[in-house]
């Protein structure tokens, strides 16, 4: 008797790419979250978001529902992140899930990278913060190929998937003073 290998049905094609007319990462990245929730079956809304709760990208929302959504990824994700496991220690979480009657909410971290598409002060490079990417699905989704072709997406744009650390606006010294350093 012989075995058919397993096959992993997946909504995106494994040769799938951005149009080459787009260059720049950001535009990558936009094209690949709309094909994300246009191609995943039961996907209707999906964004991505600093670790600090900024919106850096969505996809099917409008900028104040996109905004009140990263905050509670963001939110979400930093509760999972410090919750304790079974033997005391705090990981992040590699996917939260959570099933709602009108919807079920996905959440996974979506890592660093060496280069960003997401530069909120040109010419600085003092640090990262990770990015999350919150999915939003009918009820009746299926959880297991949203979460795997979110895995997938994560993969597609993991080097552009963070966003530098934001600064001062100007420079300042440090204060000096009685009530100045550390407690």
């Amino acid at each position: 008797m012989t075995h058919k290998p397993m096959t992993i049905p997946t909504a995106l094609s494994q040769q799938e790419a951005p149009p080459p007319v787009l260059t720049q990462p950001r535009e990558q990245m936009e094209w690949l979250l709309d094909t994300f929730v246009s191609k995943v079956p039961g996907v209707t809304h999906a964004l991505l978001v600093s670790r600090d709760g900024l919106t850096l990208l969505a996809s099917g929302m409008d900028k104040d529902w996109a905004d009140t959504m990263a905050a509670t990824v963001s939110g979400h994700a930093s509760l999972a992140q410090g919750t304790p496991g079974p033997k005391g220690g705090r990981l992040p979480a590699q996917q939260i899930m959570i099933e709602r009657e009108d919807c079920l909410f996905f959440i996974m971290s979506s890592g660093t990278g060496q280069r960003s598409a997401f530069t909120s002060q040109p010419g600085t490079c003092q640090g990262t913060v990770d990015t999350v990417l919150g999915v939003l699905a009918e009820p009746d989704a299926d959880g297991g190929t949203v979460g795997y072709e979110m895995g997938r997406l994560i993969t597609a744009f993991a080097q552009h998937m963070h966003t530098p650390i934001r600064q001062a606006p100007y420079d300042t010294a440090p204060a000096v003073g009685p009530h100045t350093g550390a407690w």
